[in-house]
């Protein structure tokens, strides 16, 4: 089973807040991409993210939920799982080709060693947040190589290009 990772970040590697949500808002050819790649795949969500992303998952998802809570219940049909290898378990079960971890920043900490694939969109900017910052994990720059890279520019609605980065190890 392939593992991959997929995430939006600034330039310093912020992807959110302990009070929950994206630092940024409205970059479409972002959602676009990440709507693209996740179409039809099977997604590794935090508790927290997956509760911040209702509506953004449809029904030709599975879906993993990891959360140390052990009393929660998916209003969906979602998988819930308490462990990282527990999670991976059960999706080899399932015969899942390829598992892709949307966050939150303990989830791609934990499965960043494991991932065969990391999806970056690099914001060229930096951003402020209220509360405590999330930030992306530092990767093995010996074990990952960059094998593409799509520059975009600042566009009509946001004022800073972005890139979109594969790491494959």
């Amino acid at each position: 089973m392939k593992l991959s990772l997929i995430a939006a970040m600034d330039e310093r590697r912020l992807i959110g807040s302990m009070n929950g949500g994206l630092p940024w808002q409205g970059i479409e050819r972002d959602r676009e991409h990440f709507r693209s790649y996740v179409k039809g795949k099977a997604l590794l969500l935090g508790r927290k993210t997956y509760e911040e992303m209702e509506g953004w998952v449809d029904s030709d998802h599975s879906l993993y939920i990891l959360t140390r809570n052990r009393n929660y219940v998916s209003k969906t049909s979602a998988r819930v799982a308490f462990s990282f290898d527990e999670v991976i378990s059960l999706a080899e079960k399932e015969a899942v080709s390829e598992l892709v971890v949307c966050g939150g920043a303990a989830i791609y900490e934990r499965a960043i060693n494991s991932a065969d694939l990391i999806v970056l969109t690099i914001l060229h900017t930096t951003f402020t947040v209220e509360g405590t910052p999330k930030f992306f994990p530092d990767w093995d720059t010996k074990r990952f190589s960059e094998i593409s890279r799509q520059k975009f520019a600042p566009s009509e609605k946001s004022d800073f290009g972005m890139s979109i980065v594969h790491l494959q190890s």
